[in-house]
C-alpha cells in the first residue's frame, strides 16, 4: 500500500535490488491510473513496462495514480523491467513521486522535460532519498527524457556529468509542441535534427539512446518504418504508446540470423587472420579492420541478450519474411 507520508521511511523491498536491465528494445507506456492496463502489461512482452504518473494522468488524478502504481510495484507479479515516469521536478508531486515509487521498490525512474538543469537537481533529490530509505548510493537511476527546445540545445553539457543517467529518450510530441510546429513527425525536419543530435549525445555519453514515440498508434507500417530509421540511426530501442507496437519494436531491434551469420564469420576470420599476423584482412571483397569487428562482435552482444544466438533463428526469420 502507499506510503502515507513521505516523513515516514517504510520498510524497503530488496525487489531486485540496483541490477541494471541493458536490453531495452521496447519501452511502453503504461497509463498509471488505469488499473486493468497495469495489471494487464506483463503479457505484452515489452522490455521495459513504465508506470506513467505524468502525461497519461489528470491532474485531480495525481495522487490515485501515485497509489496505484506503488501497489503494482509492491506485487512484484513479473520479471519485466518497471521504470516509472515520474512528474517533472518543477511539479508539487515529483518529491512524493520519487519517494513513494523508490520506497516501493522502483530503481529505474524516467525524468520529464530533461536537460543539464533538472538532472541536477534530480540527482540531488535521489541521492537524499538513498540515504533516508538506507539504500546503495547511486542505486536509482535515470532515464532522461528529452522533450524541450531547452534540453536539445543544452544536449552537450550532459558529456561531462552523466552520472545516474543510464538512457536518453527523445519525447519528439513535447519538442514539437515547444518548437511550434504542426506536428511531432520523427522523419523531417528539425524534429529529424534533434532525435540525430540526442542520438549522437547518448553515444558520447556512453548510454543508450532510446527513439521517440510513433503518433500514428495504429498504422503499424508507419511504427516499423520509424523503427529501423532509428536502428540506423544508432537508436537501441523506441517509446511505446500502444501494445501492438511491441512485438515490432522487439523485432526490429533484434539482429537478424543473417545478420549473426555474418557477424559470426567475420569473427572467425578475424580470429583467423591474427593468428596469421594480419591485423586488416578482406572478407567478401570489403575490408574489416579493428572498428568493423567490434561492430560486429557489439551485434552479437544484442544478440545474445536477445536471446537469439541459438534458439529461435528460424522461427525469427520466417516472421520477418511474414512482414515483408
Amino acid at each position: 500500500m502507499a506510503v502515507e507520508s513521505s516523513e515516514t521511511v517504510p520498510l524497503v523491498r530488496s525487489s531486485r535490488s540496483c541490477t541494471r536491465t541493458e536490453l531495452r528494445r521496447s519501452l511502453l507506456f503504461v497509463p498509471g491510473g488505469d488499473p486493468r492496463k497495469l495489471e494487464r502489461a506483463d503479457s505484452v512482452g515489452a522490455d521495459t513496462l513504465v508506470f506513467d504518473l505524468e502525461d497519461s494522468v489528470e491532474f485531480d488524478s495525481k495522487e490515485r495514480a501515485r497509489f496505484l502504481v506503488v501497489e503494482r510495484l509492491e506485487a512484484d507479479t513479473g520479471d519485466t523491467e518497471r521504470v516509472v515516469r515520474v512528474n517533472g521536478c518543477h511539479t508539487p508531486y515529483f518529491e512524493r513521486d520519487v519517494f513513494e515509487v523508490v520506497a516501493a521498490g522502483a530503481r529505474s525512474l524516467m525524468l520529464p522535460k530533461s536537460c543539464p538543469t533538472t538532472l541536477a537537481r534530480a540527482r540531488l533529490h535521489l541521492a537524499s532519498v538513498e540515504q533516508r530509505l538506507s539504500l546503495e548510493a547511486g542505486c536509482i537511476r535515470l532515464l532522461g527524457l528529452v522533450e524541450t527546445a531547452n534540453g536539445i540545445a543544452r544536449l552537450p553539457r550532459l558529456l561531462g556529468d552523466p552520472a545516474r543517467l543510464d538512457a536518453l529518450c527523445f519525447g519528439n510530441a513535447d519538442f514539437s509542441l515547444d518548437m511550434g510546429l504542426a506536428d511531432g513527425d520523427l522523419p523531417q525536419g528539425v524534429v529529424y535534427h534533434a532525435r540525430c543530435s540526442l542520438a549522437i549525445t547518448a553515444a558520447a555519453a556512453g548510454v543508450a539512446a532510446i527513439d521517440g514515440v510513433c503518433l500514428a498508434i495504429r498504422d503499424d507500417d508507419a511504427f516499423e518504418s520509424e523503427a529501423r530509421a532509428a536502428l540506423s540511426l544508432g537508436f537501441m530501442g523506441k517509446l511505446c504508446i500502444h501494445p501492438a507496437q511491441v512485438a515490432i519494436a522487439n523485432d526490429v531491434f533484434t539482429p537478424t540470423p543473417e545478420q549473426i551469420a555474418r557477424a559470426r564469420r567475420i569473427v572467425d576470420a578475424a580470429s583467423a587472420a591474427e593468428r596469421a599476423g594480419q591485423g586488416v584482412f578482406a572478407l567478401d571483397g570489403r575490408m574489416v579492420d579493428a572498428p568493423v569487428l567490434q561492430l560486429q562482435q557489439r551485434l552479437l552482444e544484442r544478440a545474445r541478450r536477445a536471446g537469439v544466438l541459438h534458439a529461435g533463428e528460424n522461427e525469427r526469420h520466417g516472421r520477418r519474411q511474414n512482414r515483408s
